[in-house]
């Protein structure tokens, strides 16, 4: 069963400001254009594709030549890919099998594993050895899957899987509560006093979980819950209340994207179709210190709710004439992807993914997450960026192919479109890899690519 949030009513009065702020609004200029570099190979949401759906990358920083730096992206149900600098792919890893039904002569709901993010952890002690990890929330198995990142005899990097397979669900009792589907989603890693902590959101809930990575039996990796945080599900808009459209009664909006910044002792969570938090790191459970500080353009929108009977669930209009302007004119959900760009000493920046107009917002690091601009990927040598779910940015200066660090996003419309064998149109995703050079230059964001993360 879905908890009943509730909004604390120190944030209730907080956002009951946000009325104040709309007389103050204004609209932001056109994001500028850039381009990608190169992309992956792409994917196929179908049969004949092996159901592989691309949604977060994790870049991977060489320890002693960036230049053979490495990004893993994550497939959905295909698992997750390895990829070099050129984009080509390295390694394939498929996911986890579905267990095995309780009756073997009868067929069950079990499914399989299905990654959705990733986050690179550099260091993890393992076995006494400090080991490089690449970790996705598996929404399969409601749980982590766990990849070492490693040298073979001829020195290439691949990954090899060390999940810990007796941890317990993230959120669920049992399997049948797995197979419902409210499971692990959205996911970050931090540090904390020696530990490795992970952030893991809920699949259509405001829970998002507290773990530590902890080493398991054989050279594996698990985890143990620290606690749960609940957010709220619905707003106070001035005298009235307000939340998100839902296309059914029970779904509330979720947590995909979120990013650690422990310069600030900041942790960020975007919630999709609300906006984006900031919580303290050394103090995730204290809603005193939980800020909505960024919000996106449909925040407070009143709408039309009507059911579809063919399709077996609501049908959503905003009411865009009815807007209360409660919203950042730059953000337009869905708000998924979070990254962070360290440019030294607290500077930097923080990325969001606003889906809902195939944009990137530019905040500044610190307490004031000043608003800098925006940013397209447009057509260029490679077809352009949409609908992005999952993006990383690294300031670190990665060899020849990008000297000035990179972004990688996932594309959700890759083109051009392929044929089925029909002749008809293959929807495809993949990455793309975009050059920070030509972010900087069209946003005027001053760089550094000292390379601290290890």
């Amino acid at each position: 069963m879905i908890p009943n949030y509730r909004l604390p009513a120190s944030l209730s009065t907080t956002l009951c400001a946000l009325t104040l702020l709309a007389s103050a609004q204004v609209l932001s200029a056109a994001p500028a254009s850039v381009q990608a570099t190169l992309e992956t190979r792409p994917h196929f949401d179908e049969a004949a594709g092996n159901f592989t759906d691309v949604d977060d990358p994790a870049i991977w920083v060489h320890p002693s030549r960036p230049g053979s730096s490495l990004v893993a992206g994550t497939l959905k149900e295909g698992g997750l890919d390895l990829y070099t600098l050129e984009g080509k792919l390295r390694q394939h890893l498929p996911p986890r099998p579905a267990p095995s039904c309780a009756n073997a002569d009868s067929p069950c709901d079990n499914v399989a594993g299905r990654l959705n993010n990733a986050e690179i952890v550099y260091a993890f002690p393992l076995q006494g050895k400090p080991t490089d990890l690449v970790v996705a929330s598996d929404r399969g198995f409601d749980s982590l899957a766990v990849f070492a990142l490693g040298a073979d005899d001829s020195g290439q990097y691949r990954l090899e899987d060390i999940t810990d397979t007796t941890a317990r669900p993230i959120f669920s009792a049992d399997q049948a509560a797995v197979n419902a589907g409210y499971t692990a989603y959205g996911l970050a890693t931090y540090g904390d006093q020696g530990s490795t902590m992970v952030l893991v959101s809920q699949n259509s809930t405001t829970r998002v979980a507290l773990l530590e990575l902890k080493e398991g039996a054989n050279g594996s990796v698990g985890f143990t819950h620290r606690a749960y945080l609940d957010f709220p599900h619905e707003f106070a808009t001035g005298e009235s209340r307000w939340a998100p459209c839902s296309d059914d009664d029970i779904d509330r909006p979720q947590f995909e994207g979120m990013v650690a910044d422990p310069a600030h002792n900041a942790l960020y969570l975007a919630q999709e179709d609300v906006g984006i938090w900031r919580i303290a790191m050394d103090a995730p459970q204290d809603r005193e210190q939980w800020q909505l500080f960024a919000r996106a353009a449909e925040f407070g929108v009143p709408y039309d709710r009507q059911w579809d009977e063919n399709a077996g669930e609501y049908n959503c209009t905003l009411l865009t004439e009815e807007n209360p302007g409660l919203g950042d004119p730059h953000l337009h959900a869905d708000l998924e992807g979070l990254t962070l760009y360290d440019a030294g000493d607290g500077n930097g920046y923080l990325l969001i993914s606003s889906q809902g107009d195939n944009s990137v917002a530019v905040y500044e690091r610190g307490a004031g997450n000043r608003y800098l601009g925006s940013f397209r990927v447009e057509d260029g040598s490679v077809d352009g960026v949409q609908e992005t779910d999952g993006m990383m940015v690294t300031n670190v200066a990665l060899g020849e192919a990008f000297p000035a660090g990179l972004l990688v996003m996932h594309d959700g419309d890759d083109q051009p479109t392929a044929q089925e064998g029909s002749g008809g149109p293959r929807e495809a995703t993949n990455f793309k890899f975009i050059d920070w050079a030509s972010i900087s230059k069209a946003l005027n964001l001053p760089m550094d690519t000292g390379n601290r993360v290890r």
